[in-house]
């Protein structure tokens, strides 16, 4: 490699922030200690971890008391869909969810099923978007018993923005709690439970430049759930074990910082974003946009599917060219599985087909984008070039 090599892989992780690696550092030798101690030491760190809790809360207009802390996203959507059905499991609550959703509320929604609750699932047009007016139909004679709807307010796969607003009012008017996965959304797009009220709202950090292992559930209002994991009384016995003061802190230092740069970020990466996909259109003809005519996309990312290529092959090109990307998990030669999202979009090739994802962080360039792009043409061509031998 002729220079540094350079990471679009942004949607997977976003590397630490300066701010959340000084607000970390800050913290240690007054923040490293048990939050629950009674002595000065544990109350250094409690002032930590609320202090973290309430400029959170201030960025999404939650309420301090509403942030509770978890060890991910993961955790917090298992949290919020499980939590829910087995508080209500006698009523055998309803939960809804989209095809779309990342497997945590998909998996989590399975299990609750199998305890016992019923599951219905939403789709999503050829752009990855759920039309509301097909939850309308769905919820239309539930009421009265319990109800969850989960729709993730972003698509991590294929960027596509859903209409998480309109989703949330259809919700409400049938009596129902509405549940919004929004670790992708935070940070790229305008995150407020002001102008969204779900009840339940799903972040974590490392995707904004914060810390891998702290995350955070939204409880709004009076909304009942039951605790996944027993012991002490942490985090109201939502998420019991002891806390993460250093974390917190480092969360609510990204989360401060990428909320203020939404504006420009955010046409910075729109621009770099159409850019890569006008480099890869005019060299590789038959190239495929996933969620390129949905409503709305997320800025900083771009997904693509190369029909008659081997997304390993392409995936190792790129690395030895200097280019960190991910595959989605569409079926590639080697491939068992296909990806959820692609496949309720109806992409459904009868080939080999690669998928890419280019996501974009606050570091990336404009030439580091367009350099990508040309990369991946030439390892396209080469690829389908030894494959015709």
């Amino acid at each position: 490699m002729n220079r540094a090599a350079v990471y679009l892989d942004h949607a997977a992780t976003s590397p630490l922030r300066p701010e959340a690696r000084a607000a970390w550092e800050a913290c240690i030798g007054s923040a490293d200690y048990n939050p629950a101690s009674a002595h000065r030491f544990g109350r250094s760190a409690h002032d930590t971890l609320e202090t973290a809790r309430e400029r959170l809360a201030e960025l999404v207009q939650a309420k301090r008391a509403e942030i509770v802390w978890t060890a991910g996203g993961t955790q917090a959507d298992n949290l919020a869909i499980l939590g829910f059905t087995r508080t209500h499991m006698s009523a055998r609550p309803l939960v809804v969810v989209s095809v779309i959703e990342h497997k945590a509320v998909l998996a989590a929604a399975r299990r609750a099923e199998f305890e016992g609750a019923e599951l219905r699932l939403l789709g999503v047009d050829r752009s990855g978007t759920v039309d509301p007016s097909e939850l309308e139909e769905l919820l239309s004679g539930e009421e009265g018993r319990p109800a969850l709807v989960s729709v993730m307010w972003a698509n991590n796969e294929v960027g596509a923005v859903q209409p998480v607003r309109e989703l949330c009012r259809i919700a409400h008017e049938h009596g129902a709690l509405f549940h919004t996965d929004a670790v992708q959304a935070l940070g790229k797009l305008h995150v407020s439970l002001d102008e969204v009220p779900a009840d339940l709202l799903s972040l974590t950090a490392h995707k904004i430049g914060g810390p891998v292992g702290i995350g955070s559930l939204i409880v709004r209002g009076d909304v009942a759930l039951e605790p996944l994991a027993y012991g002490g009384s942490q985090e109201g016995g939502l998420w019991p074990g002891t806390q993460n003061p250093l974390g917190a802190a480092a969360f609510a230092a990204a989360a401060r910082a990428v909320v203020d740069e939404i504006p420009a970020s955010a046409a910075r990466w729109s621009s770099m974003r159409d850019a890569l996909e006008a480099e890869l259109r005019s060299g590789i003809p038959d190239l495929v946009v996933h969620a390129g005519e949905a409503p709305e996309r997320l800025p900083q990312l771009l997904s693509i599917g190369i029909p008659d290529a081997d997304v390993a092959t392409l995936l190792m090109a790129l690395d030895l060219s200097g280019f960190a990307v991910s595959s989605g998990s569409a079926c590639s030669s080697g491939s068992q599985a296909g990806s959820h999202v692609l496949a309720a979009m109806g992409v459904a090739p009868a080939g080999t087909y690669a998928v890419l994802r280019f996501s974009f962080g606050p570091s990336t360039t404009a030439d580091e984008v367009l350099r990508a792009g040309t990369a991946a043409v030439t390892a396209v061509s080469r690829a389908r070039a030894v494959q015709g031998d």
